[in-house]
């Protein structure tokens, strides 16, 4: 639609931008100004994402890669897009563009940190400003175009990436270069730029054609990682041990417990005798729950290091042994059959629930295919004025703002109907996959250690928490059976709208424009009704499916909840003050204490839960936990009685859980493709 209809203020900023001038002719102001004219388009083509916490953390990074630009007379900013796409993109003066797809993808604020010094990069260099073909100037506005056409959107899935489509391979390479030189001066770790890579090429492997004609314009990730290993920030050839020790050392104290304990083995290896390695990485051990592991390398510093060390390592050796000797005193449940068969009929309801939840999916994919068809028919009915000045304030321009604001309903409501049906899952088997999967491991990693005899020391310690993992469960079902019905009544709307929008359509298309390239009153009187039913429509169908998309992330978060718990975190208080640690670094608040957390019957998941939430909603862990208790809601409930967006829960959990089990080793190197936008 709108690629007929490009924003005139819009079309000369880039035109202005991209025709074959000499770089310099274009003003910083005039940059500036351009960028600024662009934003106000793609905001009002997208939705913009307000959760503060979300906003809080893409914000703090770019603060610290931004304190290291060379344009300094350039005002940096960012705004986070809701769109499930994994793309980032950059445009003019400092404009700075994620979306939350790809705020969900990334594993740490390493990773990005990454693609945003990337994106800075392209501002730095000009890439957009000294882009001089007139092939490339045609592709960038139709790049543009594709933010507000609700039928190239859906069906090319370009967006924002049409932006920056075109960029040259060596400007790729020069942004990749500039984002690793930002990371590392703001003390981030630049090994996350190819680890952000690497966990792309793997997601790519799972959906091989996403993207793949846009991919065709960019540098392979492999050409792109061996680029990068060629900086001095990541030429092994040219790194320190020293080097590799701040890097341990700065995930260490970012509370990456997995990355670190890594990092720290590697270096170890090389000097057996690093005490500063020795005593964090019998930290890292303790918070993995290698507790013995943890007593030999601590015993390692109390023998050869400095007085101080010695003194730090026999004080955590003591508090060891003292939490071995409590775990010895626990004892053997004599109930254990009676909590296997409750683990067993938890299972045989997900079963049962996975089939209802399934057929309703499977319903709700056959009614989206047949709206992208009557999409396709309506694309037809969309009349041309690509030739028409529009005047602000005219009855013309008012008709096209409501096309517009249609559009991004739409969209909305389409982007987040499929992310509903794509990730609901299944327990078909061997095609077991998503939300219903995740459900069926976590109650079989519940089941396993049950039929040990006799049961682990690790086992024993969680068994006070499975009647809380085992709601969960059921919660989680429950859900996901509601996301698919809000999913189902907004393509039920969608449908219903439809109709009316190519009643709509049609009538405009037989409006004819006055001398002042206006609507002429009597026909916007004719008009409007219509209009205003379609757009209301339209509005409501894009509701209902926020409302399924919130409770799938809903779901994701009690299964999040249920895994940090499970990583089992409440089995003394010194792994306990591992999470604490990991809370404060994120959310500046250590949660409750432990002896609060068991005289208060929680799991270390309620209590990431509730710190998170009351980081969220600018309250206390304390009064969140009172809510929920008061209100009989579970804690993933109150944050969306208290208006949080459960996907920034979602994405904030996941991020304290991989900082337990994150391992890019486990991605391939050198993978010749990748799913999302990072190339831009």
């Amino acid at each position: 639609m709108f690629r007929r209809i490009l924003p005139t203020s819009l079309t000369l900023a880039l035109l202005c931008a991209t025709m074959p001038a000499p770089a310099l002719a274009v003003s910083t102001s005039s940059e500036i100004q351009m960028g600024k004219s662009a934003d106000e388009d793609i905001v009002a083509g997208s939705v913009i994402e307000t959760d503060p916490l979300l906003n809080q953390w893409v914000r703090t990074v770019t603060n610290k890669l931004w304190e290291q630009t060379a344009r300094k007379d350039v005002p940096y900013n960012i705004k986070v897009i809701d769109d499930s796409s994994v793309n980032s993109f950059a445009t003019l003066g400092g404009y700075v563009y994620v979306d939350t797809g790809l705020l969900d993808f990334v594993q740490s604020d390493d990773e990005l940190a990454g693609v945003l010094g990337h994106e800075t990069g392209h501002i730095e260099r000009r890439h957009v400003v000294t882009m001089n073909a007139k092939a490339q100037a045609v592709n960038l506005l139709l790049g543009i175009a594709s933010l507000f056409s609700p039928i190239i959107y859906q069906f090319g899935n370009l967006a924002e990436a049409g932006i920056m489509s075109k960029l040259s391979r060596v400007d790729e390479l020069q942004a990749d270069q500039y984002g690793l030189l930002l990371m590392s001066r703001a003390g981030y770790d630049p090994e996350a730029m190819v680890t952000m890579m690497e966990h792309l090429a793997t997601l790519d492997k799972t959906n091989p054609d996403l993207f793949t004609k846009y991919l065709e314009d960019h540098p392979e990730p492999d050409k792109r990682v061996g680029h990068l290993m060629g900086y001095p920030q990541l030429d092994p050839t040219k790194r320190t041990e020293q080097d590799d020790l701040e890097s341990a050392v700065h995930n260490f104290d970012t509370a990456r417990y997995n990355i670190s304990e890594m990092e720290f083995n590697q270096i170890l290896k090389k000097d057996p005798n690093s005490e500063q390695a020795l005593l964090d990485l019998g930290q890292d051990e303790l918070a993995l729950g290698q507790v013995n592991k943890s007593e030999q390398t601590l015993a390692e510093v109390a023998q050869k290091g400095t007085p101080q060390e010695r003194n730090v390592a026999m004080e955590r050796i003591a508090g060891l042994r003292d939490m071995k000797r409590h775990r010895v005193t626990l004892l053997q449940p004599a109930n254990i059959g009676a909590l296997r068969d409750k683990v067993d009929q938890a299972q045989s309801e997900l079963t049962r629930a996975a089939t209802e939840i399934q057929n309703r999916r499977d319903n709700a994919r056959d009614e989206l295919k047949g709206i992208q068809a009557r999409l396709e028919s309506v694309e037809y009915e969309i009349p041309d004025f690509s030739r028409v000045q529009v005047r602000p304030g005219s009855r013309l321009e008012t008709v096209l703002r409501n096309l517009e604001g249609m559009a991004r309903s739409l969209n909305s409501a389409l982007d987040y109907n499929r992310t509903v049906i794509n990730n609901v899952g299944s327990l078909e088997r061997n095609r077991e996959n998503g939300v219903l999967k995740e459900s069926g491991d976590i109650l079989h990693d519940l089941q396993t250690p049950l039929a040990q005899t006799p049961l682990t020391a690790d086992a024993v310690a969680l068994l006070p928490s499975y009647p809380s993992l085992l709601a969960n469960s059921t919660q989680t079902s429950g859900q996901l059976i509601r996301s698919v019905d809000a999913s189902r009544a907004s393509l039920a709307q969608i449908d219903v709208a439809l109709g009316d929008l190519d009643l709509f359509l049609k009538q405009l298309d037989h409006v004819s424009l006055n001398y002042f390239d206006d609507i002429a009153i009597q026909d916007y009187n004719m008009l409007e009704p219509s209009m205003q039913k379609s757009a209301s429509e339209l509005a409501q169908s894009a509701v209902s499916a926020s409302q399924g998309r919130q409770l799938l992330n809903m779901a994701r978060s009690t299964q999040l909840q249920s895994r940090i718990t499970m990583l089992g975190l409440g089995s003394s208080a010194q792994r306990y003050a591992t999470l604490t640690n990991a809370l404060n670094i994120r959310f500046n608040s250590a949660g409750l204490d432990y002896s609060t957390m068991l005289h208060d019957n929680l799991t270390p998941g309620d209590v990431a839960v509730a710190t998170i939430v009351a980081a969220d909603t600018n309250s206390t862990p304390a009064a969140v936990v009172a809510q929920s208790q008061e209100q009989g809601r579970s804690l993933v409930e109150v944050a969306n009685a208290r208006g949080m967006h459960a996907q920034a829960l979602e994405i904030m959990l996941g991020l304290v859980y991989l900082d337990y089990t994150d391992d890019p080793a486990q991605e391939v190197r050198g993978s010749t493709q990748f799913q999302g936008t990072f190339s831009e």
